[in-house]
Formats: C-alpha cells, sequence, structure tokens
C-alpha cells in the first residue's frame, strides 16, 4: 500500500467513536504539541491499520 492510501485510510476513522477514531482525532490535532507523543500515536495507527489489513481483502500493507 502506497504510502498517501495508507494515511488516507487512517484518517478516514478520525468520525469513529472508536479507540482508533481517538487516536486518529488526537494525531489530527497534535494534542499535546509532543513529536514522541505524534509517533507513538502513528505507531499505533499503524497497528489498527495492519490489523484491518488481514481483516480486510483486497487492503494490504506490502
Amino acid at each position: 500500500m502506497a504510502a498517501d492510501e495508507f494515511l488516507k485510510v487512517i484518517m478516514s476513522w478520525g468520525s469513529e467513536d472508536s479507540h482508533r477514531g481517538r487516536l486518529v482525532r488526537a494525531f489530527q490535532s497534535d494534542m499535546g504539541h509532543d513529536p514522541v507523543l505524534q509517533a507513538k500515536r502513528l505507531a499505533m495507527l499503524g497497528i489498527h491499520a495492519e490489523r484491518q489489513a488481514k481483516r480486510t481483502a483486497g487492503l494490504s500493507l506490502v
């Protein structure tokens, strides 16, 4: 999956009332203005994307 497609998938979760939705909103607003926290949020979102890729046919991170 290309980086722009990866980000598009992640940002589409922003309206969800879920853990990954809250992560996206915190990432978008740069809550805390801390680059380390932003990196951790992005890593956690990557984990969510990987799990979704395994569940969803046609969505691959490779």
